[in-house]
């Protein structure tokens, strides 16, 4: 037996080698590696008695199949992927399936050439029991594509069986979340790596390697002429009583789940405390579901230099708004990796849900304010605790703190930063 095996690994570590928190997840996909393994290895078996039914791609990919179905965040980290695997594969045809509130990444990256939308997932907030019936939907779908390559980025036994159905060739993944045995290639995961650096062991396998002249793959968005256009007019909309340069602050007040959500009276305190500073804009940015947290935190007058943008951008409209900013601050959540990515200074508040070392935003001006807490990191949608230490925990002082430093850090680089766009 092949000691890379999925069944080889699985006998030497039956439960650790998946990344589930809960035992009864693991022992699961424990039993369905070990039938599907032994499914597999008879079918492999048979075939070579009966002609080849399915294809074998052997030189280089010319479609690829890129999955990424969950949170903005995650989609932003991946396109670090795109540079170098479109250098190593220059005539290959890159596509994607995307979701609904990640697709405008993908839609603007260059390296992408199709996206394919899969609205009925399960990352969806307002999914239904029928999520499982589209993947198997799309799979079917997407093989009429003829893919010679696909890969899944997050490592889910669903995702594994889409790949399986699409009929790629070679289908590239983490085994650690179940359904190894679907996979041709899947090298060792590691928890709690930096996200960026996992999607560059995945394309390792490929024998792809980010350029050593730019340094560390990072990812990177860079917002159309449009979006930049509108996004300035936006910014000169707001008043503005210094007679000078300003700082443009964006604080983003929501979060994707309610464990990572700042109190709305610390982001008033913090509002407060900014706008105490002449020279300081500030803007607050989320989703449509994000308003009534923007209401609570304005409270029921107009504030000087202040604008609630709170769904009212376009993603590209958001990455722009953000590329002409000093700094964002925001919870562990997609606009502070897009803040990141397209070269703003970040200041993200991290509950105890995920890991720090492995969720911060990449980039070279970005500070994480946390507080410690046992119980982390939970992985939970919800705090089970009355008092949400791990948010509570983090002052609307330590915060303002962290925006001083970030912004010192920047008046040693230039005295006045340039903005792009304007």
């Amino acid at each position: 037996m092949d000691a890379k095996s999925p069944y080889a690994r699985l006998r030497r570590h039956p439960l650790r080698r998946y990344r589930y928190t809960r035992q009864r997840w693991c022992a699961l996909f424990s039993a369905v590696d070990v039938i599907g393994s032994t499914l597999m290895g008879l079918a492999m078996l048979l075939a070579r008695f009966l002609p080849r039914l399915g294809r074998q791609h052997l030189g280089d990919p010319k479609r690829i199949l890129l999955v990424q179905l969950d949170h903005l965040g995650d989609a932003v980290i991946t396109t670090a992927m795109l540079p170098p695997l479109r250098r190593r594969f220059p005539d290959a045809a890159i596509e994607v399936l995307a979701s609904p509130w990640n697709q405008e990444v993908f839609e603007a990256a260059p390296e992408v050439d199709r996206v394919f939308v899969s609205r009925n997932n399960r990352f969806a907030r307002a999914r239904n029991c029928s999520w499982p019936l589209a993947i198997l939907w799309w799979g079917i779908r997407l093989r009429r594509r003829r893919f010679d390559l696909a890969v899944d980025v997050r490592g889910e036994f669903t995702f594994a069986v889409l790949l399986w159905l699409s009929g790629a060739g070679r289908r590239l993944g983490w085994d650690s979340g179940g359904g190894g045995f679907l996979l041709t290639d899947s090298p060792a995961y590691v928890p709690g790596r930096p996200e960026v650096e996992s999607r560059m062991a995945l394309l390792a396998e490929l024998g792809v390697k980010p350029q050593a002249t730019t340094g560390p793959a990072a990812p990177n968005i860079v917002p159309t002429a449009p979006a930049r256009e509108t996004a300035s007019q936006r910014w000169l909309a707001v008043e503005s009583e210094a007679g000078g340069p300003v700082r443009r602050v964006v604080l983003h007040v929501g979060a994707g789940m309610p464990a990572k959500r700042w109190p709305v009276e610390y982001w008033r305190q913090l509002l407060n405390d900014l706008t105490a500073e002449k020279t300081v804009q500030v803007v607050l940015v989320g989703g449509a579901a994000d308003r009534i947290i923007a209401r609570h935190i304005l409270g029921n007058g107009l504030r000087p230099r202040v604008a609630d943008w709170t769904g009212q951008l376009t993603f590209g409209q958001l990455a722009a708004a953000l590329e002409q900013a000093d700094l964002l601050v925001g919870a562990d959540s997609g606009p502070a990796h897009v803040a990141a990515a397209v070269g703003t200074a970040v200041v993200a508040l991290f509950s105890g849900t995920n890991s720090v070392r492995q969720w911060r935003p990449t980039g070279s001006s970005v500070e994480v304010v946390c507080h410690p807490v046992a119980c982390g990191p939970c992985h939970k949608n919800e705090c089970p605790l009355a008092d949400h230490p791990c948010m509570r925990g983090v002052s609307p002082s330590m915060v303002f703190e962290a925006i001083r430093r970030q912004f010192s850090c920047a008046d040693e680089q230039l005295r006045t930063p340039a903005r792009q766009g304007i």
